[in-house]
């Protein structure tokens, strides 16, 4: 019966562990799209701001107020872009989350009827 308790026990372990793995996985994916995304705003913020620094005259202030939209279709595209990926790692994240309580749920099916069988025969 000990026998029993510890393969239950080592299976539910072993599915816990490999959630907590999944889990850690993902959040370390996501934190690294977001800091690089973070970054890439920042420096397109800092190198804007520069250049609107640089503005001394007329003609510059024209120039610089011809390149905002180019500026902001570039930020636009990059969102676009960093939300794609992030639709995409949750969507990868359910596929694996899935797959991975499937094979949990069989293998401590599996235990548990095997548990059954044992407390069968014993009885």
């Amino acid at each position: 019966m000990n026998a029993n308790i510890t393969e239950t026990y080592e299976t539910a372990a072993k599915a816990a562990n490999s959630a907590g793995q999944l889990v850690v996985k993902n959040i370390e994916r996501m934190i690294e799209l977001q800091m690089g995304s973070a970054k890439i705003y920042a420096e397109a913020l800092l190198n804007n701001a520069r250049e609107a620094l640089e503005v001394k005259d007329a003609q510059s202030a024209r120039s610089y107020f011809e390149k905002q939209p180019e500026v902001v279709r570039g930020i636009v595209q990059r969102m676009t872009k960093d939300s794609g990926e992030i639709m995409e790692l949750g969507r990868a994240y359910a596929d694996e989350a899935q797959t991975l309580f499937t094979k949990s749920a069989t293998d401590l099916g599996a235990v548990v009827q095997d548990d059954i069988k044992a407390a069968k025969k014993g009885a």
